[in-house]
């Protein structure tokens, strides 16, 4: 879609599309279901299976040994149980694809969104956005005494600890960028404007978005002060991706607004704030997140405080980082990896992970002990 309509459509069009998914696969499943190859077919199978059936009870009744092989080969395997559950996943996927590929063959028309832009006083959104700018510049000037204070500006402060300077903000303030890509988004669609107003329009937003990076960047700084007291969790890294993800999302803003100021157009945002997202979302898997956490939470925290139970929560991916602990620790926390991903336990053929056989190598390497201690080990909290 060239607009942010023609991208929901666009996405919508393919939940829409699961209905004539039928007779889109009419015509193959007509060829391959025609009565000359399926019948002739259906009759070889039969037949075969009447066969070996026959044969095979006589062989089987006739020597003990063949009997026991026969046995071995016909009952079912444990991963047997998971085939109807895994045959309905495999026919709903098979369905979506199917769907997604009638969309692409038969793309829907790209909607124009109608004109609806309302034409006010200059005053009704220049003394707000005016007001709203002061106020983001004073809060930015009293964050960059943050930022470059550092630690001991921190401490120093009557009452503040690490764990209340972050969680008393951070999420504040990324509700507060959220607020402005709002803000944002109704006065560049919705406010109609002479040649000179758009110049101070966009100049307000603008710098509106502008301090609202910076108000990211002390979000950041928070929750990197937390990190630095607590180490990373799974959550505290989710929201610090959240949070440039939010950043990258702004940085495009300023550059459409940029390009409508120059009469290029912008209808590139919405492919590329989603392209972006997609982006992220690959780096954030690349990133290991389980790994990350497990190696902040044994360097910062250090042996004697670490949360045993939260980190043998943690995926295979984090095995290298937490087989560095010493003993016990490490053999009661892997315990509870193993436990927790069956690493104890080989995978299926089409269950096969690079973390999960990395982890089961060093783990064969190096063996966990199962006499240790492990209940008067675990101490520490998640903070």
């Amino acid at each position: 879609g060239a607009a942010w309509l023609g991208v929901l459509r666009g996405g919508l069009s393919v939940l829409l599309a699961l209905g004539p998914v039928p007779w889109f696969l009419a015509g193959p499943l007509k060829k391959l279901t025609a009565r000359r190859r399926v019948l002739p077919t259906v009759a070889a199978l039969g037949i075969t299976v009447v066969l070996l059936m026959v044969f095979g009870l006589l062989f089987a009744s006739a020597d003990a040994v063949f009997a026991s092989y026969a046995e071995r080969l016909l009952t079912a395997p444990a991963w047997a149980e998971s085939v109807p559950a895994r045959i309905v996943l495999f026919v709903l996927f098979a369905v979506l694809l199917a769907a997604v590929v009638l969309v692409a063959l038969r793309p829907v028309n790209d909607p124009v969104g109608p004109e609806r832009k309302f034409a006010v006083s200059r005053s009704v959104w220049l003394v707000p956005l005016t007001a709203v700018n002061l106020l983001f510049a004073a809060f930015v000037a009293v964050q960059i005494t943050a930022l470059f204070g550092g630690d001991t500006l921190v401490l120093r402060t009557a009452g503040l600890t690490y764990a209340e300077y972050a969680r008393q903000g951070f999420f504040q303030l990324v509700v507060v960028s959220v607020f402005v890509l709002g803000i944002v988004a109704v006065a560049a669609g919705l406010l109609r404007t002479g040649r000179r107003e758009r110049w101070v329009l966009a100049g307000l937003l603008g710098v509106l978005c502008g301090l609202t990076m910076v108000v990211l960047a002390s979000a950041l700084h928070r929750m990197s002060l937390y990190t630095d007291a607590y180490g990373l969790s799974r959550l505290r890294l989710s929201v610090q991706a959240t949070v440039w993800w939010l950043g990258a999302v702004f940085a495009l803003v300023l550059l459409a607004g940029a390009a409508r100021l120059t009469g290029r157009g912008s209808g590139w945002l919405p492919r590329t704030i989603v392209l972006v997202t997609g982006l992220g979302l690959g780096a954030f898997a690349l990133v290991n997140p389980d790994l990350r956490v497990a190696a902040t939470q044994v360097e910062v925290r250090g042996v004697a405080n670490l949360d045993s139970d939260y980190l043998g929560d943690l995926g295979a991916e984090a095995v290298p980082a937490l087989d560095r602990l010493p003993e016990p620790q490490r053999s009661c926390v892997l315990a509870d990896v193993i436990a927790a991903n069956e690493l104890d336990r080989s995978d299926p053929w089409n269950g096969w992970n690079l973390a999960r056989a990395q982890a089961r190598d060093l783990l064969a390497a190096h063996p966990v002990h199962t006499t240790a201690d492990c209940d008067r080990r675990r101490s520490g909290s998640s903070d």
